[in-house]
């Protein structure tokens, strides 16, 4: 069988190793594939095997020209599923598919799942609990939706993902320096242009918790577990530990809300990943994320079901059932980890935890002579991560706190003058 991926993410190349190990044929599309030779150790093996293409296009984000390159690519050689582990490019990849006539979610589902305003305003009104929000559809325009939403409040780019440009704002100041910050933000790299739209929206103090889903093909929804995630401080929203697991006591009631949220939006295909705040008065829809979760939640499902879902989103595409990641007996538990002060890394090491209880496996993402800002703003300021695993929640989240005082992080950094 023959996958076309569009774009990736870095721990998304495991999935097209494990698609190249079964024997498929892997075309990758992107703006610039060496990005991942320098995120993930996999990318240099999976770009030597003779079953792998990759194809370098500067027009990867423009969904006519892509189009184009897969109706050529697909008459040089049939392509039987298209998709990704990109939140960037999810909208491509469902007008990819429905363009060949592949298995793949409805544009619109895809596109109301990926801008948040989208989200916002089509859900607005169905009796989905949703934070006050308003739209701004330019830079100037945020200022009066603030105004509209109130202090507290979250401003974040619709088309945002990573935590990038997602504030908290408390005040004026905060609002001017916000406002200056989205003046020099015109794209997110890698030829990813940046929609107008910005979103605010009241502030929701609680517990920040996921659901994993996978939408089958005819529009079944499935819910398979919750991800539990820790931030960072205001006023940013990083996020650093996260447990895949099973028996939260909202859960029945996080499932039967996700559904409708999908349902609502016409997601209707595909792995999907639903955020949610804790609320005082209960749990209100956070956004919604029309692919895979990503990061290293999709190694946490695999440790604690059997199942790898990187490999179960290539079966969906194809036309296949895919197996599914439920949360068994085991719990797995993760945390990133950054750098305090900004410099050049060294070494980084993890031998002082391999012999900890529950241990299962870390990495670092730079190599030595690699330099890295402090861990302040987004993901993009990890630097690394640990992986426990224990028998409930709390035991494999204490698990990665003990093993992260454990890492042995060297750095050069210049003196201060």
């Amino acid at each position: 069988m023959h996958i076309l991926m569009i774009e990736c993410n870095p721990n998304g190349i495991a999935g097209i190793a494990n698609a190249l190990e079964l024997g498929h044929d892997v075309t990758l599309v992107s703006v610039d594939p060496d990005f991942y030779l320098s995120v993930s150790p996999l990318t240099e093996a999976a770009y030597a095997h003779p079953n792998c293409q990759v194809v370098k296009s500067e027009q990867a984000f423009s969904i006519d020209e892509l189009i184009d390159l897969a109706q050529q690519l697909h008459a040089d050689k049939p392509i039987h599923g298209v998709t990704t582990y990109s939140e960037y490019h999810t909208v491509h990849t469902a007008a990819v598919a429905e363009a060949l006539g592949l298995p793949g979610m409805s544009v619109d589902g895809a596109r109301n799942a990926r801008h948040k305003h989208l989200t916002r305003t089509v859900l607005d009104g169905t009796g989905v609990r949703q934070p006050r929000f308003a739209v701004a559809t330019d830079p100037a325009e945020v200022e009066a939706a603030v105004r509209e939403v109130g202090f507290p409040c979250v401003a974040k780019p619709s088309d945002g993902t990573a935590s990038l440009h997602v504030l908290h704002l408390k005040d004026e100041s905060d609002l001017r320096d916000y406002l200056a910050e989205l003046a020099q933000v015109a794209d997110y790299g890698r030829g990813v242009v940046r929609i107008p739209e910005i979103v605010i929206e009241e502030f929701v103090p609680g517990e920040l918790i996921s659901v994993e889903s996978c939408v089958l093909a005819g529009g079944e929804v499935v819910n398979l577990g919750l991800t539990d995630r820790s931030l960072s401080g205001f006023p940013y929203f990083i996020e650093m530990g996260l447990t895949y697991f099973s028996g939260h006591p909202l859960q029945d009631e996080l499932f039967a809300a996700t559904t409708a949220v999908l349902n609502g939006l016409g997601v209707d295909f595909g792995f999907i990943h639903t955020e949610w705040l804790l609320g005082p008065d209960g749990p209100v829809l956070c956004e919604v994320n029309g692919r895979l979760a990503g990061g290293i939640v999709p190694t946490l499902m695999e440790i604690s079901s059997g199942v790898d879902p990187y490999l179960e989103v290539i079966r969906l595409a194809l036309g296949e059932r895919p197996e599914l990641a439920f949360p068994r007996e085991t719990t797995a538990s993760g945390h990133w980890f950054g750098s305090p002060v900004a410099g050049t890394v060294e070494s980084i090491g993890f031998d002082a935890l391999t012999d900890l209880p529950g241990f299962h496996s870390a990495l670092g993402y730079k190599k030595p002579g690699t330099a890295i800002n402090r861990l302040s703003r987004s993901n993009f300021d990890w630097i690394g991560h640990v992986i426990f695993t224990g028998g409930d929640r709390d035991e494999a989240a204490k698990r990665c706190q003990d093993g992260l005082d454990r890492i042995d992080l060297r750095l050069s950094v210049e003196v201060a003058r």
